[in-house]
């Protein structure tokens, strides 16, 4: 006689959840970030980890998905990862583990391999841009900087600080980043964040290391001042920036004339750069350009200061032009701030802050990359095509893509490439907007102290 069949839903194995977590979230962009970019960032780290329900891989998808999906918190972005494997698995429903869990998950990664990650990541969307990156030969680099809020925790307070207003100080501890970016693909090639105190200068010292002959930096004047470009040289890195504001045109001596707004001159270290570092130069070399330039919607007469000396090679015109798309790095940090909501990071923890910044800059790339393979595809400039539209479309696909018959995922793949390629923005030339907000903010008074002591004060 046959023994009578359980009623209900057979059990699932822990390792069939593991495995439908692993292969089945944000596959519309799994051919960037691989299983095996992850494995070998785990060896070369030294990180050993038991197959646990939650491995590093699961934990870096979840990491990723909460910097892409649009409520930006980790408990959305692991519900979407869990309620989607359980679409495909119904035998895990109900099963899901516990917030706490999840974050020590993710505090079982260290540092280091989220570095690792990025570092990763960053060459290989540098491979896949190619040529587009080059302008007359040189790899021009964007680099500014701009700060980043967190939660009110006496321990980022010690670790980040905060800063003084016009009110006041500040309630929220406040880091500084720098980031450097290739001009022509807008992918981060690094990014170094510190204190608030921090100047841009000392943050960007660890970026510029990483460049040489081949880059060629563009920077506002934050980055200029003849010791500066006396170092740029040193390391043999091509430069183009504004003129430093206490530099006066007028006492420049033409050594070549490239023409009449078009100069070769050197200029002369301070002798207290000198002391400090004996290896600088007692004078460096540089080329002067003038350059008509609208800046929020005025048109100013501005100079502009590089190591192109050659104006045939370079020519004053085109060299202009390129300043001019200095500008795409503050677009850049818009989409880091306010798409990928870098802006207030949710991390409790110093170590927690470092990495949710790196998975965020990490999905900045990969839908650059996205765009990247969308343009060539269809041969168009990739910074027209839409960020915005692009990160909906790699969340909108990968749901089908996690499901569909293996033989069909080329077709559509193709599909949301041409999808992505078809959401060009207008070409915006001299774009200006104001930085004021149109709306008033609610009229309640501002919270002076933490929502926890507010309850014990008010406690019925």
């Amino acid at each position: 006689m046959r023994s009578a069949s359980p009623i209900g839903p057979a059990p699932v194995a822990l390792e069939d959840i593991r495995r439908k977590l692993e292969t089945g979230t944000l596959n519309s962009i799994r051919g960037l970030i691989t299983d095996r970019m992850i494995t070998d960032a785990c060896r070369s780290v030294g990180l050993v980890y038991r197959n646990r329900l939650i491995t590093p891989k699961v934990t870096v998808l979840h990491m990723l998905l909460a910097a892409l999906w649009p409520e930006a918190s980790f408990a959305a972005g692991w519900q979407v990862l869990w309620d989607s494997m359980t679409s495909r698995l119904p035998e895990a429903a109900g099963r899901s583990p516990n917030s706490g869990s999840v974050a020590k998950a993710r505090a079982r990664l260290p540092v280091r391999l989220w570095a690792e990650l990025f570092r990763h990541l960053s060459l290989a969307a540098e491979k896949l841009a190619g040529d587009i990156n080059l302008w007359r030969g040189l790899r021009p680099v964007l680099l500014d900087g701009t700060c980043v809020s967190m939660p009110d925790e006496p321990g980022l307070r010690r670790a980040f600080g905060t800063c003084y207003g016009v009110n006041g100080r500040w309630k929220y501890p406040i880091a500084r980043m720098v980031t450097a970016a290739l001009a022509n693909s807008m992918t981060v090639l690094s990014y170094s964040l510190g204190r608030y105190r921090q100047s841009e200068n000392e943050l960007a010292e660890s970026l510029l290391q990483n460049l040489g002959p081949g880059h060629l930096l563009v920077a506002d004047r934050r980055f200029a001042g003849a010791a500066m470009y006396a170092r740029y040289r040193a390391q043999g890195l091509q430069f183009l920036t504004r003129m430093h504001h206490l530099l006066k045109v007028s006492r420049l001596r033409r050594v070549v004339s490239c023409g009449k707004d078009d100069f070769v001159t050197d200029l002369v270290l301070s002798p207290r750069y000198r002391q400090q570092d004996p290896q600088l130069p007692a004078s460096v070399r540089v080329r002067v350009i003038r350059a008509r330039v609208k800046i929020r919607g005025k048109r100013e007469v501005i100079w502009l200061v590089t190591s192109l000396l050659d104006a045939k090679r370079y020519p004053a015109a085109e060299v202009v032009e390129l300043y001019g798309k200095r500008w795409r790095i503050e677009e850049l940090l818009r989409e880091v701030k306010v798409e990928m909501s870098a802006d207030v990071l949710r991390s409790r923890t110093v170590a927690g802050v470092h990495k949710e910044l790196a998975a965020r800059m990490m999905a900045v790339n990969l839908v650059r990359m996205v765009t990247l393979q969308a343009a060539r595809e269809h041969g168009i400039d990739p910074l027209r095509i839409s960020f915005v539209h692009a990160t909906r479309a790699i969340l909108s696909y990968a749901p089908t893509m996690a499901t569909v018959w293996p033989g069909r995922l080329p077709y559509i793949y193709a599909a949301m490439l041409k999808e992505i390629a078809s959401q060009v923005v207008p070409y915006r030339p001299g774009r200006n907007e104001p930085r004021a907000v149109r709306r008033e903010p609610r009229q309640y008074p501002t919270l002076k102290l933490t929502r926890h002591l507010w309850r014990l004060r008010h406690a019925a």
